[in-house]
């Protein structure tokens, strides 16, 4: 009984310190994770803003021009619906964003992790729809402390309900909690606009109330909050289905083994969720055809088969599942240093080692006879191992219905306040120090992932606005657009080197895109004598190719330079310096400058006049 009333009497100081350090750890990600680089995260956000900008659900359809949301408008709009308010007080002019994708994308057979361009109006300070983009993520970081707090109250119900809980076994909470906050793609997913946190939020919720059962008092109140929260859970994401098997079980537990009272319990709950949830499932009936739109979503995800028979296949997909529910970033496309994973490897082996030395210290002192077959189906450890079951068996099924896309780590986080007790379990054996040592070492990759392997993998190749208008030294307007387009403007140029025969000198221009650009134009820039013959020229398309104007996203500030090579016998004076945009591919057609009515004006701007000495 010491130890028990012990166990009741935890510091909750250790909870306190680790919701603080996630809360900082989750912001440095949303911070570091440049936007839309997380799976489906457009499609995510692209939802947020549809539900603020109509007013209304999306619907989707095979249809060209009849998908509302490309990607996510099948899912059900609860955790959507949570992210509004980050994004309402927006303009309506301003709710919509633009990314343009990344044809070096690893997925298009390219080598760059990166799905999209990085964009000017990512840098501080945010404005607009990218500061509220980053405040959608800051939700799904609140969500992320629910699950923690849900999992240090389970971790303790546990504690509780055992009634040979060990000294050591009454801090299971504080190395359960830790498991969840300082795994980095939880951190990760916590930081991007996404359905999962929510989902993983209400699974934490019906775990806490799965493994603390209720007084007979409370049985009627009990199934009501475990139908109210199914029935968000499945508001949330159809993948909820998979915490069913844990509330039967829980229900038959709640009514101590009486059938009529399980059944009573069952259909409190049940109905409760069919009320908060139903309409939504009659709603795809109505306009998919199923329930579940499985016809849309197949047509939308849909990737390469999973071959079940074969045993390389289930390796392969295996190893992905597990280095991807610890880090694997991106869109699956940034993989950390094999190290890593080796890491994590070691703290599975730990967590198994130490699993099979509980129990055979268990079965040797007899500890199992003590139970009969009723109380050990009762145990609240039941919930710890069928939870990440079911997670595991929807995590195939999704497997057989989507492809090899469904071997991702975060489809097992519904169950991941059940699964961070495991190595919190198996870790119990090891001595406390080296348990916090341990851990400690765990908070330093999770910190060290964003700094050293997340932030380093995207390039960018556009400037601040203000940092561009800063470094302007000549300034020049022209806007370089049809008649019916903004197009881009060329805001400025300067000068580097200097400029001598047999010199190289580097003309430096800074362009700013109003839209989107979909012609891949070339820059010329000439230097041109009295007579107009060109003395010195170079035509790229801009930064050498490596960033033609179609990767430019609306609002981005881009430098772009050319080096003029000055020949040696190239008579000392003044020459003209001009520039344009010209397509090669059709016979050097060049694009027009525009007045502000869209007028035509010249097809080359003269930047200055630049003496040769």
């Amino acid at each position: 009984m010491r130890i028990r009333h012990a166990a009741l009497h935890v510091s909750h100081f250790p909870l306190y310190a680790l919701l603080l350090l996630f809360l900082l750890s989750a912001t440095l990600y949303n911070i570091v994770v440049p936007l839309g680089e997380g799976p489906d995260e457009p499609g995510h956000m692209a939802y947020v803003l549809f539900l603020a900008r109509e007013g209304r659900l999306p619907r989707q359809h095979a249809a060209v021009g009849q998908v509302d949301v490309p990607g996510e408008g099948h899912q059900p709009p609860l955790a959507y619906l949570s992210a509004l308010p980050a994004v309402a007080w927006l303009p309506p002019a301003e709710r919509e964003f633009f990314l343009s994708d990344n044809p070096d994308f690893l997925w298009n057979s390219g080598s760059e992790p990166a799905a999209f361009m990085r964009s000017s109006q990512e840098y501080w300070s945010w404005r607009g729809v990218v500061l509220a983009w980053h405040l959608a993520r800051g939700v799904s970081t609140l969500l992320g402390l629910v699950t923690l707090v849900c999992t240090w109250k389970a971790a303790h119900a546990l504690v509780q309900s055992d009634r040979t809980t060990q000294p050591s076994r009454a801090y299971l909470p504080l190395p359960a909690t830790a498991f969840v906050a300082l795994n980095p793609q939880f951190l990760f997913t916590s930081a991007l606009v996404t359905n999962d946190a929510l989902l993983t939020a209400l699974s934490a919720g019906l775990f806490w109330l799965a493994v603390r059962p209720p007084a007979v008092s409370h049985r009627h109140h009990w199934a009501l909050l475990v139908g109210g929260l199914f029935g968000l859970a499945l508001l949330t994401k159809q993948s909820a289905l998979l915490l069913a098997p844990l509330l039967l079980w829980a229900s038959w537990r709640a009514g101590s083994g009486n059938w009529w009272a399980t059944t009573r319990i069952v259909i409190t709950w049940a109905a409760v969720a069919l009320l908060l949830a139903g309409w939504w499932y009659a709603r795809n009936w109505q306009l998919y055809g199923d329930p579940f739109g499985l016809g849309v979503f197949r047509d939308e995800f849909m990737t390469q088969a999973f071959n079940w028979r074969s045993p390389a296949a289930w390796r392969a997909a295996l190893v992905q599942l597990y280095a991807s529910f610890w880090a694997r970033f991106g869109w699956m496309s940034l993989h950390p240093p094999a190290w890593v994973i080796r890491v994590y490897a070691l703290v599975g082996l730990i967590t198994l080692g130490g699993l099979a030395l509980y129990s055979g210290r268990r079965l040797r002192a007899g500890g199992w006879r003590r139970y009969s077959l009723r109380s050990m189906i009762e145990s609240p450890w039941v919930a710890v191992i069928l939870l990440p079951l079911s997670a595991l068996a929807w995590t195939v099924s999704f497997a057989l219905t989507a492809g090899l896309v469904a071997w991702q780590g975060r489809m097992l986080f519904p169950a991941l306040p059940a699964i961070a007790i495991l190595p919190a379990v198996g870790w119990m054996p090891l001595p406390r120090l080296v348990t916090g040592a341990g851990l400690v070492g765990l908070l330093a990759l999770a910190l060290y992932l964003p700094l050293g392997v997340i932030r380093p993998a995207y390039e960018w190749r556009t400037l601040p606005p203000q940092q561009a208008q800063a470094r302007l030294e000549q300034l020049v307007t022209a806007r370089f657009a049809q008649s019916w387009e903004r197009g881009v403007e060329l805001r400025g140029w300067r000068l580097g080197g200097i400029a001598r025969p047999g010199e190289t000198i580097t003309v430096t221009l800074t362009w700013h895109a109003l839209e989107p650009i979909p012609q891949d134009w070339t820059v010329f820039v000439h230097l041109v004598d009295d007579a107009g013959r060109i003395v010195a020229e170079d035509n790229h398309r801009p930064q050498g190719g490596a960033f033609p104007l179609p990767r430019w996203t609306p609002g981005d500030w881009v430098e772009d330079p050319h080096p003029l090579w000055l020949p040696a016998d190239l008579p000392p004076g003044q020459y003209e310096l001009r520039a344009g945009l010209y397509l090669p591919e059709e016979r050097g057609r060049r694009q027009y400058t525009r007045t502000v009515t869209g007028d035509p004006v010249t097809d080359a701007v003269t930047l200055g006049v630049i003496e040769v000495r």
